[in-house]
C-alpha cells in the first residue's frame, strides 16, 4: 500500500518537489522562456533534466505496473487456493544424491 501510494504522488503529485511530471513541467516552462533554473547552468541541462524527469516518471508507471500485477495474481492465487477443499501443494520425497 505505502509502495503504491508513493508511486502515485511521484506520478500525479503536483508539487514540482514531489512529482516527476511536474517538477518535468516546471523545467520546460523555463527553458520555453529562456530561463535557467539550478541546478542546471545550460539549455542543454534544463532540457536533460525535462527527459530525465520524464524517464524516471515512466519507470515509476513501470514499477508501479510490476507491484499491482504481483497483488492482483497473489490475491487471485490465495482466492482460489481457498475454493478448494484439498491441500493445493504437493511434497516430493527426498532423495539422497550422492556425494562427489
Amino acid at each position: 500500500l505505502c509502495t503504491i501510494t508513493a508511486g502515485l504522488m511521484k506520478l500525479f503529485a503536483s508539487d514540482p518537489k514531489v512529482g516527476f511530471l511536474a517538477h518535468a513541467s516546471k523545467f520546460s516552462g523555463a527553458a520555453a522562456r529562456g530561463e535557467l533554473l539550478a541546478p542546471a547552468k545550460t539549455m542543454a541541462e534544463m532540457q536533460r533534466i525535462v527527459l530525465n524527469d520524464r524517464i524516471d516518471a515512466g519507470l515509476c508507471a513501470l514499477f508501479l505496473a510490476v507491484v499491482l500485477s504481483i497483488v492482483f495474481f497473489g490475491v487471485r492465487t490465495c482466492l482460489a487456493a481457498l475454493k478448494i477443499d484439498r491441500p493445493t501443494v504437493t511434497e516430493v520425497p527426498p532423495q539422497l544424491v550422492a556425494a562427489e
